[in-house]
């Protein structure tokens, strides 16, 4: 029997979260950005100073400067270690671009992986297994914040909304992903790949139009269309009235700051 090839499908949700929702998800990024940042200062100063990356898998996991330190304790266990994998796969990129310019094989000499700079919030990745998963209750995912966090703040976990299109068991991975001064919630998962039988003798001609009709299509076998732009801009602007609404009162292209767990700034 043939094995069925599978390949990563992804989808991201704009999350509207509650101001509580928000400082958690907020605290969780910047924590998260800082332990980013401070391996890669490791990562860095271990290759300038011996020659040597950093790309074994546990590395920087082993390392106590990095693991063991207050930031790294700051987040559950399992998305730290994601953090940390995610230098590695950096560092391990450079590294095969550096051995493509040895070899003559790349046009210009790479750059070790710089810093996370503006507002410094990286990803939080909770994979979909062992202890740390998250769990569904209801239509809700719940979330682990780990000892840590218990301990400073009074708070075990929060929730987000669980996407009904999407199966829960065949999601691989739920990431927090911070972007353009919102948040998203993206979900990794496997799909089968579909084989096409595709007839390169036929093709379809597409000629871009006016901010109403997007474009005008016409293929081989006679068929004809026209895209409608006028529901995609109103999608668009539906999207930009709710990030200007997450913005508000921010200012331009910065965070107001680093709020704690309870809606504060520290």
């Amino acid at each position: 029997m043939a094995k069925v090839k599978r390949t990563m499908g992804i989808q991201q949700v704009l999350l509207s979260p509650t101001e509580e929702i928000e400082a958690v998800l907020d605290y969780l990024c910047r924590q998260s950005g800082t332990l980013y940042n401070s391996a890669v200062y490791l990562a860095r100063q271990t290759f300038f100073k011996t020659g040597k990356l950093l790309t074994g898998k546990f590395d920087l996991s082993f390392e106590p400067s990095i693991s063991k330190s207050i930031v790294a304790k700051s987040l559950p266990s399992t998305p730290m270690q994601q953090t940390l994998m995610s230098v590695t796969e950096a560092f391990k990129s450079f590294k095969e671009l550096r051995a493509l310019y040895v070899q003559n094989q790349l046009h210009f000499k790479p750059k070790p992986p710089s810093y996370l700079t503006g507002s410094k919030l990286f990803k939080v990745a909770y994979p979909n297994s062992g202890g740390l998963k998250p769990t569904l209750v209801g239509n809700q995912l719940r979330f682990s914040l780990g000892v840590t966090v218990r301990r400073w703040f009074g708070i075990s976990e929060f929730f987000l909304p669980m996407p009904s299109n999407i199966d829960y068991s065949k999601v691989k991975e739920f990431t927090i992903l911070p972007k353009n001064g919102v948040f998203y919630l993206e979900m990794s998962y496997e799909v089968e790949l579909q084989k096409h039988d595709l007839d390169p003798s036929q093709a379809l001609s597409i000629d871009l139009g006016t901010a109403e009709n997007l474009a005008a299509c016409v293929d081989t076998l006679g068929n004809s269309f026209l895209i409608d732009a006028r529901a995609m801009k109103a999608m668009n602007q539906l999207w930009n009235k709710k990030v200007a609404t997450r913005k508000e009162g921010k200012p331009t292209g910065k965070d107001s700051g680093q709020k704690n767990l309870s809606g504060g700034i520290w």
